[in-house]
C-alpha cells in the first residue's frame, strides 16, 4: 500500500537544474516529512517567465486554501466555533487537525502541502515576493514533485488518514 502526493515547490535558483537540486536537498534534509520516494519532474519545471507559471501557482495556492478550509470544516463538525474553544480541545483527532491547520498557516511543510515556497518557507507567496518574481522571473522556478509513502499493511495506511482524506 502507498500514499502518493503531489507538491509544487517554488525555488530561487540560477537555472532549472539548480532549482531541482534545491528541491531534492529540501526533501533530503527536512525533518518534518520523510517520503520513501521523491521524484522531481525535471521536464515539467517552469520558470516564472513561462506562460503556465502563474496559472499553476494560482491553482496550487487554491488547493492549499481548499485543504485548510476542509480542516476548518472538520473542526467545526467537532464543535469548534471560536478560538476560545481550542482551550478545551481534547488531545487526539481534533487536536491533530488543529495542528495541521497551524502548519499550513505558519509554514511547516507537511504531506498536506500542495504549494510550498522554499524562498519564504511558506505555503503562500507574500506580496513583496510576488513583485520580486515579476521583476526577475528568470530567477524563480516552480518545481513539481511526486512523492510516495509505502505501508506494509493496509491498516497502517488507513490509520494515517483523516476522514476528509479517505
Amino acid at each position: 500500500m502507498k500514499i502518493e502526493n503531489s507538491h509544487y515547490l517554488l525555488a530561487l535558483a540560477p537555472d532549472q537544474d539548480h532549482a531541482a537540486d534545491a528541491v531534492r536537498r529540501f526533501f533530503a534534509r527536512t525533518q518534518l516529512v520523510r517520503y520513501d520516494k521523491v521524484d522531481v519532474d525535471q521536464q515539467a519545471i517552469q520558470a516564472a517567465d513561462t506562460p503556465g507559471f502563474w496559472p499553476k501557482v494560482d491553482e496550487a495556492l487554491a488547493r492549499n486554501r481548499q485543504v485548510l478550509q476542509e480542516i476548518i470544516e472538520e473542526l467545526k463538525k467537532s464543535g469548534i466555533r471560536s478560538l476560545d474553544d481550542l482551550a478545551g480541545l481534547p488531545q487526539g483527532y481534533q487536536s491533530k487537525l488543529a495542528h495541521t491547520a497551524t502548519h499550513l498557516l505558519d509554514g511547516f511543510f507537511g504531506i498536506d502541502s500542495v504549494f510550498y515556497s522554499l524562498v519564504e518557507d511558506s505555503h503562500w507567496i507574500s506580496e513583496p515576493l510576488g513583485r520580486e518574481i515579476r521583476r526577475n522571473p528568470e530567477d524563480y522556478y516552480l518545481v513539481p514533485v511526486k512523492a510516495e509513502l509505502f505501508f506494509a499493511k493496509r491498516q497502517q495506511l488507513v490509520s494515517t488518514l483523516r476522514s476528509f482524506e479517505s
